[in-house]
């Protein structure tokens, strides 16, 4: 497959020891196209045979995506206790299952196994839960002598047998066999930050959190057998011992180890240590971790005194797995520093500015160009080259890190894991991997979206005019990228129209055609999950496609906001299908009460009405105080429906209970912000006060959330110029947005200032994805709602031109990238609509449209229907 494709193909195996990607989103990129897409099930072709084999009479067979699930009659096992894991590598997983399957179906034990070698090299993989790495099998014994017995029996069978270790688990002996005590039966509940977890259930009957970490424990009222103590200090004897390394930080964690800063106590020197897990962390070769390690320190050795190369230390086993140390390098990954130099992603517009980074930038691309022409000298190739493994001393000399996917120069190894924007075309081998990734860099350095080139040669022509737009470069510098990329780069041209235009009254009607007509090309009425193609979370959560933050819901609802024809047969679509979904909660941007107001806002005032009661009537003993999905959501859309006879009452009655948390101290563990946090709670107590649902209380209550909020997110005497705030509703524009809200109420001046200083630091932030909960959106509409009379004019202009920078031509339209920026997106949350919706606002100077935060729109005014009404229909 060529470079450029309008159709990317899945993206490569992730770096994840610099990355910052989701890896949640790779499984949904697993089929070429534009959107996310569910994983697609596993062929019967690829399970082991047994899964579909003959059983006994009264047995029943139950198939997942991943699981297979195998119950005898009448399996008598508790909801919770101690389970038996069986560990197995890909070499030996059949053998093992045969084993073990035989042994249980004989015995009549209820069990379940991973279904394929696919999926379970896909658990085992670098970007897997480490918790549930070397899961295999899973036994269930009916009480704690069954255990035992099910122990010694297959311990004589299979004892021994090579798998990677559990760590969420005790090894029996010399393993494969692992026990841990958890949940045999599903029993949801909510976790300290009120989402729903797996639980167990405490002497007295509460369900607590089933803590699934990388660590072995047990819940406080359970014992731990007696036939286990050996097994249970064998796992406390594994320390190491005689280990001349003592960690002090760890630094990053993945499934195939872990690295930290540690100092030699043999010289006092600090040194950074790696750790890897034989037979865990494989890659897209089917190499463990240990094995990569072992190919970093061959590279180590190879590249020995080469000037951007790190010193090898020592290598070493300690306590089954590999440890390798190298001489510490303090620095700082030359992705981190491109973020806070290059003036094109701090907004800067001075011209000498771009001078002197392009000056900068020259001088760190000779090195790293210099360092990958040694690498090849010695006949090595890196494999890996790209801005997170590139370390930037204080001297702005470069140093190479993470070379353990290096290999023979002259052996033709294809990439085995790369970055995103970085990775080669899967025909490129060896050292043309490096000199792939070293044309992306010199773009990447200068415009950090070398991922986009994928999406079509408009992207390509695109990102290369910003380049040598902006900064004054070698006349040979675009020539040499081009040649690095191969022979299916196109030829550098203008194009004949741009691609974005910058959005201005004058331009912005034909954009907004081109947006909203991509928008509605994409739609799918003949599936019944989505309407819009958006973010995962349309496959995570029930419903989720049909909603206001992710779902159909939220693009109805913003097309007609900005003017756009809404089609009837989509608003049917969704009326049609929110009747029938099951295990929607009742929330607003990812539950009922937000289809609820949507449908009320584009004219179904009857049918809103009956949803807001169905959200009402949802279950509420698990559901968070949040506004995405929780009750201060459902509240806000009750106070917008506040003229139907009991709306308020029943609005009046969550702010008690939001409220209340507020309002004693001890306040307990939780997520911060608008979407997640205080915010959102303060905007809808603010809100409900404004309604005459309670008194003072309710300030004060808000007032306390949000300067818990603030306090996250903003450490003591942190100067300004150095707070990162994270970018969209989400981040420090969600919350000033609630700050403004609660400060018409209790002006304080050091919360207005507190205000302002969330605004700026996301302001500064132009290379964020483009979407309204963690992006541009989000940002651009809280910068224009707080600067009414001053606005930061230059400013915001270069966060309009920057939405060019994710959008891509599919058919007569235009799409932008979603969260991760692996695929397109169309939804309110994170893809196209949000946009649309922010540049509509801007260019047009409207208010601020988001539910509940503009103070002209009808939901403060008392309602969203003609008449006086009833909640519940009669």
């Amino acid at each position: 497959m060529t470079l450029l494709s309008p159709f990317p193909r899945p993206p490569p195996p992730i770096d994840e020891e610099t990355s910052v990607l989701d890896f949640r989103y790779l499984e949904f990129c697993l089929t070429a196209g534009h959107f996310y897409e569910k994983p697609p099930a596993e062929s019967s072709e690829n399970d082991f045979s047994l899964v579909h084999g003959d059983l006994p009479e009264g047995w029943e067979r139950s198939l997942g995506s991943e699981w297979a699930v195998f119950t005898p009659p009448d399996p008598g096992i508790p909801e919770q206790g101690w389970k038996v894991h069986v560990s197995a590598t890909l070499d030996n997983a059949e053998e093992l299952l045969r084993t073990v399957f035989d042994y249980c179906v004989e015995r009549r034990i209820m069990f379940k196994f991973i279904r394929s070698l696919r999926v379970l090299q896909r658990r085992n993989s670098k970007y897997g839960d480490r918790s549930a790495s070397g899961k295999f099998i899973t036994i269930y014994p009916r009480d704690e002598a069954h255990l035992e017995r099910i122990l010694c029996e297959l311990d004589e069978l299979i004892g021994g047998a090579p798998g990677p270790y559990i760590l969420s688990d005790l090894r029996w002996r010399s393993g494969p066999l692992y026990v841990r005590y958890g949940g045999f039966t599903l029993m949801m509940g909510p976790s300290p930050t009120g989402e729903l977890v797996p639980c167990l259930r405490d002497p007295d009957g509460n369900l607590v959190p089933d803590e699934r970490r990388p660590g072995f424990r047990v819940p406080d009222w359970v014992e731990v057998p007696s036939f286990l103590d050996e097994a249970l200090a064998q796992r406390r004897a594994g320390t190491l011992r005689d280990f001349p390394f003592r960690p002090y930080k760890a630094l990053h964690f993945s499934n195939g180890g872990g690295v930290y800063l540690a100092r030699d106590i043999r010289t006092g020197e600090d040194v950074l240590l790696k750790e890897a897990r034989p037979m865990a962390g494989l890659d897209n070769n089917r190499v463990d971790a240990a094995t990569r390690l072992e190919q970093e320190r061959w590279a180590l050795e190879t590249l020995a005194d080469l000037p951007h190369v790190p010193r090898l230390i020592d290598y070493r086993r300690g306590h089954e797995h590999l440890f390798l140390a190298r001489e510490y390098v303090p620095g700082i990954p030359l992705n981190h520093v491109v973020a806070q130099r290059n003036p094109l992603l701090v907004g800067d517009t001075d011209p000498t500015r771009y001078a002197d980074y392009t000056r900068w930038a020259l001088h760190i691309m000779d090195q790293v160009e210099q360092g990958v022409r040694g690498m090849h000298d010695r006949g090595i190739a890196f494999g890996d080259l790209h801005p997170g493994n590139i370390l930037v001393r204080p001297d702005d000399s470069i140093v190479f890190i993470d070379l353990e996917t290096a290999s023979p120069a002259d052996s033709g190894a294809r990439q085995a894991m790369g970055a995103l924007g970085y990775s080669a075309p899967p025909d490129m081998a060896g050292p043309d991997v490096d000199l792939f990734a070293l044309a992306c860099l010199r773009l990447g350095l200068f415009v950090p979206f070398t991922h986009v080139i994928s999406w079509g040669e408009d992207k390509y022509q695109q990102i290369i005019g910003l380049v040598t737009e902006r900064f004054p470069l070698p006349d040979d510098y675009v020539a040499r990228i081009r040649e690095g990329l191969g022979p299916s780069a196109p030829p550098v041209k203008r194009p004949a129209e741009p691609l974005w235009p910058a959005p201005t009254r004058q331009t912005w009607p034909t954009l907004a055609t081109a947006l909203t007509s991509g928008i509605r090309e994409a739609a799918t009425p003949g599936r019944e999950d989505r309407l819009y193609p958006g973010d995962i979370r349309q496959f995570l959560t029930p419903g989720a496609g049909l909603g206001f933050g992710y779902g159909a819901a939220g693009v109805l609802w913003a097309l007609d906001t900005v003017g756009q024809p809404v089609p009837e047969e989509h608003v049917r679509w969704l009326v049609d299908r929110v009747r029938d979904v099951e295990g929607m909660g009742p929330g607003f941007y990812d539950g009922l009460s937000g289809i609820a107001y949507a449908l009320d806002r584009i004219g179904r005032p009857e049918t809103a009405r009956e949803l807001l009661a169905a959200a009402w009537d949802c279950p509420r003993d698990h559901v968070n105080a949040s506004l995405l999905d929780g009750l201060s959501g459902l509240g806000l859309a009750l106070l917008h429906f506040s003229d139907c006879d009991g709306a308020l009452e029943r609005a009046a009655e969550l702010g008690v209970h939001v409220a209340r948390p507020w309002l004693v101290e001890g306040t307990p563990a939780r997520r911060v912000g608008l979407l997640h946090g205080g915010a959102g709670q303060a905007l809808f107590l603010t809100r409900l006060y404004e309604q005459g649902g309670g008194g003072e209380e309710l300030l004060d209550a808000a007032e306390r959330a949000l300067r818990a909020d603030v306090a996250a997110v903003i450490p003591p005497g942190v100067d300004e110029g150095a707070l990162a705030c994270p970018a969209g509703l989400s981040g420090g524009p969600g919350m000033a947005l609630a700050l403004r809200v609660l400060l018409r109420h209790r002006p304080d001046p050091e919360l207005d200032r507190m205000r302002r200083m969330l605004l700026r630091s996301a302001a500064r932030q132009l290379s964020s994805f483009p979407g309204l909960f963690n992006g541009r959106a989000g940002t651009l509409l809280a910068l224009v709602d707080q600067w009414p009379s001053d606005r930061p004019v230059a400013l915001i202009d270069q966060h309009l031109s920057a939405f060019g920078w994710d959008a891509v031509r599919v058919g007569s339209g235009l799409l932008l990238l979603g969260d991760q920026s692996l695929r397109l997106s169309t939804d309110l949350a994170t893809g196209t609509s949000g946009v649309v919706l922010a540049l509509h606002t801007v260019v047009e100077g409207r208010p601020c449209p988001l539910p509940f935060l503009d103070d002209s729109a009808p939901a403060l005014a008392g309602g969203g229907v003609s008449e006086q009404k009833g909640l519940v229909p009669a």
